[in-house]
């Protein structure tokens, strides 16, 4: 029997005019970037907007999750407007959760397949 391995599709947002992909989260980044995502959605939650966009912008959040999961380099995401910058850096977030998602309803399935056919 054979299975195959998601592998999400390529999804691109506009930023500024630029079409800019947003892509998985590779393995190495996957720790950093959910935490820093993780504390992201809890500051929305909890917080103004103006508190959230002071964290974002002083405390590394942004690159952490902008950096390794679009196409965007630090440099570009350092240079746009505040504002444009964290509704990127949930757009990521809800992109890759959706990833997420997937691999785990794909996960389950071939579970649920391998335990029926133990039976």
């Amino acid at each position: 029997m054979s299975h195959k391995v998601l592998f999400p599709e390529r999804q691109f947002v506009d930023v500024a005019g630029r079409k800019v992909e947003v892509k998985p989260v590779r393995f190495r980044d996957f720790e950093r970037f959910g935490r820093a995502a993780g504390n992201a959605i809890a500051m929305a939650a909890s917080q103004t907007t103006e508190q959230l966009y002071v964290y974002a912008t002083k405390s590394g959040v942004l690159l952490d999750v902008l950096g390794p999961a679009t196409s965007l380099s630090k440099w570009r995401i350092r240079r746009l407007p505040a504002v444009v910058v964290v509704q990127l850096m949930f757009e990521v977030i809800r992109v890759n959760k959706g990833f997420f998602e997937q691999a785990l309803v794909s996960a389950a399935s071939v579970l649920a397949g391998a335990e029926s056919s133990s039976d």
